[in-house]
């Protein structure tokens, strides 16, 4: 489902809300408002209505994207990727870097990486925290503003990662396919694309919220509101950020995104007729910590923690909860296709 812009008298529809102006229901696609909701062009001149683009990240959601994400996916990109760098050389795409979450942690253990983002906000906190975390190997990490849809690229890479459920921006078949041949070209024959699914809570509607101090003295407060639709295979959130300043509320934040509901098993399919070959499947959640108050005498351990998940944190192990899954698949080298 998608918001639609008449780009003359500037008309909005979204499909999610449906128009209760004019008596449409919530769900109804766009092209069925033909001849019913506009005096002046009927609703299907051609050209005229336009689909919003996505929502750069941006403001607050840029600002405190780490502070809930926490360290999610991070230890399992590193140890997988520094055991393929023992058999042969890596060099990593990472699409929507962000703040470089994952992308910092690779290069800070010697692996090359390229990160694409097309939202300034994010790759400014990317940069920010390159010039502090990679002295000496900056050169390991490059930032570049790009679309994923747009990708103009020098060479091609063995390992491509989309974490953090990127490729569910694409909302229909056509699009991920799409988005698929884009990413086929990058790769290097018999190179590596990492896919993380988000999977939001199995309900029709859901809602989850964590708060936290930030900065030190602000407490950040997270509130995601979501809704699934099953026939569209899509879901819905609204994200809002609210910031308290010595008990003083701040200015608001709010987005509303969409997303496409993948299972594991569709994507395995999808990836199997674009070129490529399942090599791992696997729910990639910390369920366990296995830590004793001893250890703290041995150091600082990154890895003690590794939970996380944003947008759609819930407490580990409640039923039909929010869930991340990654899958792993191989470009078919063109010697065997």
């Amino acid at each position: 489902m998608t918001v639609y812009s008449c780009r003359i008298c500037k008309f909005r529809y979204d499909e999610w809300l449906g128009d209760t102006k004019n008596g449409v229901p919530p769900g109804v696609p766009f092209p069925h408002l033909a001849g019913s909701v506009c005096t002046d062009c009927e609703m299907n001149e051609e050209g005229r209505h336009l689909p919003l683009p996505e929502t750069k990240y941006t403001n607050a959601e840029a600002t405190y994207y780490d502070q809930f994400a926490g360290k999610a996916s991070i230890a399992f990109y590193r140890n997988w990727l520094l055991q393929e760098a023992e058999q042969s050389s890596v060099s990593v795409l990472e699409l929507g870097v962000g703040t470089g979450r994952i992308a910092i942690e690779l290069a800070r253990n010697g692996l090359s990486v390229c990160g694409i983002d097309w939202s300034p906000d994010m790759l400014e906190m990317a940069a920010k925290k390159k010039r502090r975390m990679l002295k000496g190997k900056e050169e390991l990490l490059e930032l570049v503003e790009q679309n994923m849809w747009e990708l103009e690229l020098d060479r091609q890479f063995t390992h491509v990662l989309l974490p953090e459920g990127i490729f569910q921006q694409a909302t229909c078949r056509d699009k991920q396919r799409q988005l698929l041949s884009i990413i086929h070209d990058y790769i290097t024959e018999d190179g590596t694309l990492a896919i993380d699914l988000l999977l939001p809570p199995v309900k029709n509607q859901w809602s989850t919220m964590q708060r936290k101090f930030v900065f030190p003295d602000r407490m950040v407060y997270q509130k995601v509101e979501g809704e699934t639709s099953l026939l569209d295979q899509k879901f819905r959130y609204t994200l809002t950020y609210e910031t308290f300043l010595d008990q003083i509320e701040q200015p608001r934040y709010r987005v509303e995104r969409e997303m496409a509901l993948i299972l594991p098993t569709e994507l395995e399919l999808l990836l199997e007729g674009s070129g490529f070959y399942v090599t791992y499947s696997k729910e990639n959640v910390f369920h366990k910590q296995d830590f004793e108050p001893s250890q703290a005498d041995e150091g600082y351990d990154m890895d003690r923690w590794q939970h996380g998940g944003y947008p759609f944190a819930e407490p580990v192990g409640t039923p039909g909860g929010a869930t991340r899954w990654t899958i792993l698949a191989k470009k078919i080298s063109s010697s065997t296709l």
